[in-house]
């Protein structure tokens, strides 16, 4: 019999592994106490660059494998989208494909709120330009919020279309605070991304002293749609990551605090992360069982 301390790291399929027989692995296997659907960005993504992500450091109390959907750079709008996210919508409510999952793992938002960041961060700010809320525009930071809020509504009416899924709970993250700074991905030392959100406050002038601070509440304004939402669907669950990691300093062009880059945390952040992940994990499938098909 294992003992029943043991920590396991979890076992994890890329779709394309799937559908190509490439992988041994299979999310339907009952040898595995817990099954996972995972889908997001970059914070989840196998293979991206950074090499590390939020799933690889998931350690759990059960024996559990993740079907990871996940893409770098995705938006809750792009996988809400269902009629062209046709993997994610089988697996998860199709009669013929789906598998009968513990939990649905998603990690979404942060790419909408960068994609919109030219549109939030004000050319000219409101006020004496001296407050950090001078340079955010209200209305269009609330239209991002119910863009991401009606994202994640479109994926929670899917789960509960399955015979299979309906009512299994859905894990989202917050982010935690990443710093507005010249940090782009690389790839053995050679930048392959340009910095996220860092060029938008270069360009509109935003005075260096309040970047970090305007920072945080875009961060905060997307932890707070997401925390409305755990208040408003069934089942649905939100880890709260944030002053979770050590910030990066603003002046840092590579790893700095927990942070390898601007927006994407090294694993030492990501582990740190990934430990509230596995804490809600467990209070959610290790307490009273969670109805299965």
């Amino acid at each position: 019999m294992p003992d029943n301390n043991e920590i396991y790291r979890a076992d994890i399929i890329q779709a394309m592994s799937l559908g190509a027989g490439d992988s041994p692995l299979n999310p339907d296997d009952r040898d595995y106490a817990w099954r996972f659907l995972a889908e997001g960005d970059s914070w989840f993504t196998i293979g991206a660059i950074p090499s590390s992500n939020l799933l690889y450091e998931l350690r759990l109390k059960k024996r559990a494998i993740i079907l990871n959907l996940g893409y770098p750079g995705d938006t809750i709008s792009n996988i809400s989208q269902l009629s062209a996210n046709t993997e994610f919508t089988r697996r998860l409510a199709h009669p013929n494909w789906q598998s009968d999952w513990n939990a649905i793992l998603l990690s979404g938002g942060g790419n909408d709120l960068i994609d919109t960041a030219a549109d939030i961060i004000r050319s000219k700010p409101a006020g004496t330009g001296k407050n950090a809320v001078d340079y955010v525009n209200s209305a269009a930071l609330n239209d991002l919020k119910h863009t991401v809020q009606a994202g994640y509504r479109k994926i929670v009416a899917l789960r509960d279309s399955s015979n299979r899924n309906k009512g299994k709970p859905v894990i989202v993250h917050t982010y935690d605070y990443p710093t507005p700074r010249p940090a782009p991905a690389t790839f053995l030392v050679m930048p392959i991304t340009k910095p996220w959100m860092h060029p938008v406050f270069a360009k509109r002038k935003v005075p260096k002293s309040l970047r970090i601070e305007i920072a945080g509440i875009l961060l905060d304004s997307l932890a707070d749609a997401l925390l409305e939402l755990e208040d408003e669907l069934p089942a649905f669950h939100v880890v709260d990551t944030r002053n979770s990691l050590i910030q990066a300093d603003i002046d840092a062009k590579g790893n700095s605090g927990d942070w390898l880059n601007e927006i994407h945390p090294n694993s030492d952040g990501y582990r740190k992360i990934a430990k509230k992940l596995a804490a809600k994990l467990h209070k959610l499938l290790q307490g009273p069982s969670v109805p299965r098909a």
